[in-house]
């Protein structure tokens, strides 16, 4: 009877609104809970029954009632709420976060970032799942090999031994240079101009203050100032070396550049026979030799034309000639620029022997000239600039650690002409600039701008930072940062349809397909957002509206059992 059926129709409309009422209290009551995806209730009807079939063979259908059709999940991203801990993680975009079940290893999957270490210093939710993702390669600092869980346990940051120093002094132009002959001695102040120092590791992270002298030696043939620089350390840092006793590294001593010094002229007077002849003048095929003992050179005095005097130098190449009267006197003049003043008096003519008195001037007058620039030297232009680099790495003989080797740089030099091409310029650091990014020569007093320098003591791990990659970088006691994990985002085909299986985890089911596991912002995954949280996307005012629909269809359906139950009266009261 179809009175009946209006019953069961009814109650399957109690059915499915009280039901949609669960689905609705559950958005409600997570409106809070972190990750959390509001569902909605789709609702279909029940199949038809055939009550006739009219002459156009078309089918008169009742319907049964209705039912749930589907609870689908809503899928948008919540707010992100900023938090202060360094662990906590939110997703902007696709993708869940992988977690393992320490205890039967099965993967389940979140939007809920709130993560902490544990006693092992694995990142675990408050379940105690771990976090999955990739390891960090320390020289590449890319993500590499496979998923597995993200833990800290034994991190530190092993020393690294320094290999490259960085100086940037400026030295004083108007620096004397020092008398020629000075030895450079680390422990003697006065054999160098001025001194900087810098802290060097050595593999073991232990600190070793370092000296770096600097003198200043003169001008090369271009005019350019030169700089000779050294490095020394504490002799009882050092394999052999004395306590106490700065001690030299690299060249020392030898790595100083040489220097022509300067020659002023210097005159010196010297005697000798002659022959006179018969006219007073000095006779032909006289020879007499005359040593000025003051400038090292020998002169030979000859004459192979009466009167006239040749002048040879013992210096290769040097001479000179003049002519002669009796008891004249002449200046000649050499081809180096040496003047001698020759003076003669015959006791008498005739071939009398007489005396000649020879003066000269010495060398011709020269400053002193770099004439050969150290292997540890910088050389600078007329304005200052680094024209020149001559820094060969240094091998420090550690006492108690591996030896290390330091490379200098003193900046990026220009080069200068053809004496020190550009290419050639900056000691085989193959980079040229303008001369004045770093070490400088001005008219002022000696300062060390900056000193940079690599290496680092060891270190522990001190606390932890996340980037939008999802990079987890470990900050240690010593300064450095580097990259540990990557955490790993899980993607499904059809995410909508994952299971619950509370505590904000879900797990894979056959209609969500297999998750991909990738790189946070890579394949179309999301971004991450450190310091943050993903709140739930419970909308309240469309649950409560959603609320207020299905109250008013449930009374709805709860006025057809009514309606149908006084029916049912009705007709129990036909037969009296």
């Amino acid at each position: 009877m179809g009175i009946y059926n209006a019953l069961y129709i009814g109650a399957s409309g109690l059915s499915s609104f009280g039901e949609a009422v669960r689905v609705v209290g559950d958005n409600i009551a997570n409106v809070n809970s972190l990750g959390f995806k509001s569902q909605n209730v789709n609702f279909s009807d029940v199949l038809s029954q055939t009550v006739g079939v009219s002459r156009s063979n078309i089918a008169n259908q009742v319907g049964n009632g209705v039912r749930i059709g589907s609870i689908t999940r809503d899928s948008a991203q919540g707010s992100l709420q900023n938090t202060t801990s360094p662990t906590d993680m939110a997703i902007n975009g696709n993708g869940l976060f992988a977690m393992r079940d320490p205890a039967t290893g099965q993967l389940s999957y979140t939007r809920a970032g709130a993560f902490i270490l544990d006693k092992d210093f694995n990142l675990i939710d408050a379940q105690g799942n771990v976090v999955q993702g990739f390891p960090v390669d320390q020289v590449t600092n890319k993500a590499t090999g496979n998923v597995g869980d993200v833990t800290f346990a034994n991190l530190a940051a092993q020393a690294q031994a320094t290999s490259s120093v960085t100086a940037a002094v400026t030295l004083d132009s108007n620096a004397t240079e020092l008398a020629t002959g000075t030895v450079f001695d680390p422990n003697n102040p006065s054999s160098f101009h001025y001194k900087t120092e810098v802290n060097v590791f050595d593999s073991l992270g232990q600190t070793h203050p370092t000296s770096l002298q600097f003198t200043k030696v003169g001008q090369d043939a271009a005019g350019n100032i030169v700089w000779d620089w050294h490095a020394s350390v504490d002799g009882g840092d050092l394999t052999g070396g004395v306590a106490g006793v700065a001690t030299p590294i690299g060249g020392g001593a030898a790595a100083a550049s040489t220097v022509t010094p300067a020659v002023a002229a210097v005159a010196d007077t010297t005697t000798g026979a002659f022959t006179v002849g018969a006219s007073g003048d000095i006779t032909a095929a006289a020879v007499t030799t005359f040593v000025a003992s003051a400038v090292g050179a020998t002169y030979s005095f000859a004459t192979n034309v009466a009167g006239v005097v040749t002048v040879t130098s013992s210096v290769a190449g040097v001479s000179g000639t003049g002519t002669f009267a009796a008891g004249g006197n002449e200046n000649i003049t050499l081809s180096d620029g040496t003047v001698i003043a020759v003076t003669y008096a015959a006791a008498n003519a005739g071939g009398a022997a007489g005396s000649m008195v020879a003066t000269t001037g010495g060398t011709a007058a020269t400053a002193a000239v770099v004439a050969t620039v150290g292997p540890q030297s910088i050389v600078f232009g007329p304005n200052g600039e680094l024209v020149k680099e001559n820094s060969p790495p240094l091998t420090f003989a550690w006492s108690g650690a591996a030896p290390s080797t330091v490379s200098l740089d003193f900046g990026n030099a220009a080069g200068q002409g053809t004496l020190y091409p550009v290419l050639a310029a900056d000691g085989g650091q193959g980079i040229t600039g303008t001369g004045l990014e770093a070490t400088v020569q001005v008219a002022g007093s000696f300062a060390t701008r900056q000193m940079t320098r690599d290496g680092f003591a060891s270190g522990f791990l001190d606390k932890l930072e996340t980037d939008s990659s999802g990079k987890i970088f470990g900050v240690f006691t010593n300064g450095q940062r580097r990259g540990l994990f990557q955490v790993a985002l899980a993607n499904f085909p059809n995410d909508a349809v994952l299971n619950h299986i509370g505590n904000n985890l879900l797990q894979e089911s056959i209609a969500s397909g297999t998750p991909v596991l990738g790189l946070p912002g890579a394949g179309g995954m999301g971004t991450i957002s450190p310091f943050a949280l993903e709140q739930s996307n419970v909308d309240l005012a469309a649950e409560f509206v959603k609320l207020i629909i299905i109250q008013r269809g449930y009374e709805a359906n709860s006025k057809t059992i009514l309606t149908t139950d006084q029916m049912l009266s009705s007709l129990m009261q036909v037969k009296r």
